[in-house]
């Protein structure tokens, strides 16, 4: 298999958590969060394996019969740089069997509580991190 790149969480900026196969993943610059499940949410369990691309899109396209929309879903984590792609391409990460039938991975965006998660003092640090605030200059 060829491959184009290990995908990798922007973190520390964005965390990301999987419940019974929901994915949540916050960007603490934005503060806007974000849900997907079924197969988006299995699709973030292989990019926080390290899974590349054509990884992903052989084993979760293969699962949903439909390579385009997974391609989709992986360009709009892109795009909201949630996740980023690295030169690396390391081993072949153990993904799950996946049974179908799914539907299409979609992105469900959230931003009611922007305002709130952007007023946390956490966003107020200098490069140290918390809980070291910054010095105005």
């Amino acid at each position: 298999m060829v491959s184009d790149g290990k995908f990798e969480i922007c973190a520390p900026s964005v965390v990301g958590e999987v419940i019974d196969g929901e994915a949540i993943v916050m960007d603490l610059r934005s503060g806007a969060y974000y849900s997907t499940d079924g197969l988006g949410g299995a699709i973030w369990q292989a990019i926080e394996a390290g899974a590349t691309r054509l990884q992903i899109l052989d084993w979760a396209g293969a699962a949903l019969g439909d390579q385009a929309a997974v391609a989709a879903f992986l360009d709009d984590l892109l795009a909201r740089d949630l996740v980023r792609v690295t030169s690396g391409n390391g081993s072949v990460p153990a993904l799950p069997v996946l049974a179908g039938p799914y539907a299409s991975p979609v992105l469900s965006v959230h931003e009611d509580m922007q305002d709130l998660i952007q007023l946390d003092p956490i966003h107020d640090v200098d490069e140290m991190g918390w809980p070291k605030r910054k010095v105005d200059v």
